[in-house]
């Protein structure tokens, strides 16, 4: 299922999945959600990978929803994908398109501002009990389609779970992600960009890598993250989680924590998970 608010993205995530090969229903009748979840058990192989766009603009909605995935009878067939973006810039997306705000209420709303925010309280229940969060703020179009057709494969051919773990290095000083299921800070491992020699190198670099992690403390942090992500990741798995992304930040997201992402992902068993790491803000000033 895909919801999300209004804005983010939720049409081009469902035409990516419609690409990827899942038969796409737009605002299916909520009555009928169970009914057609049951349906693709024994469906022929046409509707195996359903994506379902729902519209929910109520709490009336939102309630009816929640009770109906709680009754599906096979939770593990159920994946729900959350588009979000912030409020300022769905603002900006609404701005350059000239288009209206589906549930604006002039009854209600002083402005586009006040649609949005009532809209995203209204859907958070929803967002928090998501398999995946999609963040598009910092997205293009072509981001979002990677992104999407990424958590389409990781389903398997039938919707099947390989659990995707993600992790996205990230600057503290440009916002930290608001998607991550862990955020880990790394400012207290020793700062290349303070030696000169080091400073316009890169995490990706050995020479950034062994200076970061090849201390006491970088090799102890290393060592009990790595223990708490083995303890963690299969319990967010049997949970059902099919995504998790873990932030890594620093100061500027250049070095240390380029260097402590990529570390962590060669410790993570690739059989049962597929490991993916972005550098949000390699290529900041």
């Amino acid at each position: 299922m895909l919801a999300g608010t209004s804005g983010a993205g939720k049409s081009t995530a469902l035409q990516t999945l419609s690409d990827a090969g899942f038969y796409t229903i737009d605002n299916l009748p909520l009555p009928l959600v169970p009914n057609f979840v049951q349906l693709s058990v024994t469906a022929p192989p046409k509707f195996a990978r359903t994506a379902l766009l729902l519209d929910i603009d109520s709490e009336e909605k939102l309630t009816q929803l929640l009770q109906l995935i709680k009754t599906i009878k096979d939770p593990q067939r159920l994946k729900l994908m959350f588009i979000d973006a912030s409020k300022e810039k769905i603002t900006k997306r609404y701005g350059e398109t000239r288009r209206p705000h589906p549930y604006f209420d002039p009854a209600r709303d002083h402005s586009l501002s006040d649609t949005i925010q009532r809209e995203k309280e209204l859907l958070q229940p929803l967002k928090e009990i998501a398999h995946i969060v999609i963040d598009t703020n910092e997205y293009s179009v072509h981001d979002l389609r990677r992104e999407v057709h990424t958590f389409a494969e990781s389903l398997g051919p039938h919707g099947s779970k390989q659990v995707r773990i993600n992790f996205a290095s990230f600057g503290f000083k440009y916002g930290a992600p608001i998607d991550c299921d862990l955020i880990v800070d790394v400012r207290f491992l020793p700062n290349p960009y303070f030696v000169p020699e080091l400073k316009e190198k890169t995490g990706l670099e050995s020479i950034i890598s062994d200076y970061v992690l090849r201390t006491p403390q970088g090799e102890e942090f290393i060592k009990r993250y790595a223990d708490l992500l083995s303890f963690l990741i299969p319990n967010y798995a049997a949970e059902g989680k099919a995504y998790i992304k873990i932030g890594v930040g620093c100061t500027g997201g250049k070095h240390r924590s380029v260097a402590v992402a990529q570390k962590l992902s060669l410790l993570i068993p690739e059989g049962p998970y597929l490991v993916s790491v972005k550098h949000r803000d390699l290529g900041r000033e």
